[in-house]
């Protein structure tokens, strides 16, 4: 058996770029099967590549994730002497296939024959009627598949589709800005779909914990879909510059000056990585910072282009792509950081307005941040650190409760609860009882989370109230 891969727009491009492609491509093949561990050899001809190996079956499920292939069958390869020696190994093949189904037969050729795809259809489908319900053109239970090219003839039943698109490595890289969630891996999938290097940034403002949930959304990406090339994630501590956004500027103004941060910072990993543009998951009107206003004002904080893959999509759209490609439940743990939004942000931001703001902040702001870049080779790294176990539905009897940040309209909802900001609880930690079990509660689940974790690494009982304040309303509401 062998498997039959064929190549998507690859082979629409002229000579010379499509012998690139295909050597890429060719090259990233052979990563994704040595990455799983599958011998194989491989044999290339014009619009197909031929993967011979004993794991078929597991061959496929990873070649189907190789972008630059279209679809994929594991088919009988056979040589064959003229027509009638052909339909013979044919009927061989077919005949308990098509047994007591309707069936249709598709032939195609590439070479010099005496005979026509028609005349191999006709033929062996006459072979095959003895043994099957009879033909259906129209609506086959089966369809045999002949595939000739010079005097090597396959024969399979299924092709399996692939994602097409091109090789990776084939247009340059980017920087994808990731935060863990659903959208920005579905967008850097994207990119990577279309040929593009990605190596990713993340710019931290969320903690430990954030950093740990991210790595383990972007190690599917890069186990599973990234053959070819070690992408590589930047960490940059981005606290400082969230509290100094926080305390110098207009509050309706931080989604779109931070944002703007998060550009130069990309930017400046993009001249280290020698990356040629910015990636966003960022859709038109889904948040206040990517209405169309917003996006132009973001975008002149760099000179670099930034593409964003999802524009045009919505939140379902982007949450059935990340079901598909295996990022669902990684980005489902990443939670929203109560911080890193105002309570209202403006929705159409003058660029004039935005560049007073930030002419409050020092200038020293960026640089300081970009002086402890932390850096994953995401291909080779192991993440073993697990979080689950650190959130409750529930406080359990005698927990001491503590509420972050939430300005005093937490104790509505749990009135007994110490409220503290987050760099209060920082400062508190070595007063906290090791014999008590604490609880913390945040707005939306995220500092509380990390608060949670904290306390566990000293060796202190302590839990994330799941969702958050918001949740908790909801509960109270209901």
């Amino acid at each position: 058996m062998v498997l039959l891969l064929r190549l998507g727009e690859i082979t629409m491009k002229g000579k010379r770029t499509r012998e690139k492609f295909e050597k890429l491509l060719l090259a990233n093949i052979r990563d994704a099967l040595s990455s799983e561990n599958i011998q194989h050899k491989v044999r290339r001809e014009r619009g197909r590549i031929f993967i011979y190996t004993d794991a078929e079956e597991k061959a496929v499920e990873v070649l189907r994730r190789v972008f630059g292939i279209k679809s994929l069958s594991i088919a009988h390869e056979t040589e064959f002497e003229g027509l009638d020696d052909l339909v013979l190994k044919a009927k061989e093949c077919f005949a308990d296939k098509v047994r007591g189904k309707k069936f249709a037969v598709r032939a195609r050729r590439v070479g010099q024959h005496s005979f026509t795809s028609l005349d191999v259809e006709k033929a062996l489908g006459a072979a095959l009627l003895g043994f099957s319900a009879g033909v259906d053109l129209e609506n086959p239970g089966i369809t045999a598949y002949v595939e000739i090219r010079g005097r090597r003839a396959y024969f399979y039943t299924d092709s399996v589709r692939a994602y097409g698109g091109l090789p990776i490595g084939s247009e340059g890289k980017v920087i994808a800005l990731v935060s863990g969630g659903f959208d920005s891996p579905v967008a850097a999938w994207y990119a990577l779909r279309r040929g593009a290097e990605v190596h990713y940034l993340l710019c931290r403002i969320g903690g430990i914990t954030q950093e740990i949930l991210t790595l383990h959304v972007l190690k599917v990406l890069a186990d599973k879909w990234s053959y070819g090339y070690g992408p590589k994630l930047y960490v940059i501590d981005f606290s400082e510059i969230l509290r100094e956004i926080r305390s110098k500027c207009k509050s309706s103004l931080l989604n779109v000056i931070l944002k703007r941060y998060m550009y130069r910072a990309a930017e400046a990993i993009s001249v280290r990585e020698g990356a040629e543009a910015i990636v966003t998951g960022e859709s038109l009107g889904q948040v206040s910072s990517q209405t169309l206003r917003n996006l132009y004002v973001s975008s002149l904080a760099v000179r670099l282009q930034v593409l964003r893959p999802l524009i045009g999509f919505d939140k379902d759209d982007i949450v059935a792509t990340a079901r598909e490609i295996g990022t669902y439940d990684a980005s489902a743990r990443v939670k929203e950081y109560c911080g890193a939004f105002s309570e209202h942000p403006e929705t159409c931001a003058s660029v004039e307005e935005v560049e007073a703001e930030e002419a409050k902040l020092s200038p020293e702001l960026l640089s300081r941040a970009l002086e402890c870049v932390k850096v994953y080779d995401l291909r080779s790294v192991k993440v073993e650190e697990k979080l689950e176990g650190l959130e409750v539905d529930s406080v359990p009897e005698g927990a001491v409760v503590i509420t972050l940040g939430v300005d005093g309209w937490g104790k509505q909802y749990l009135p007994n609860s110490v409220q503290m900001s987050f760099d209060q609880f920082l400062e508190s930690i070595g007063k906290l009882d090791p014999s008590t079990t604490y609880v913390l509660v945040c707005e939306e689940g995220a500092l509380s989370l990390e608060a949670a974790y904290v306390l566990r690494r000293l060796g202190i009982s302590a839990y994330s109230f799941k969702g958050g304040i918001r949740r908790l309303r909801r509960l109270t509401s209901a």
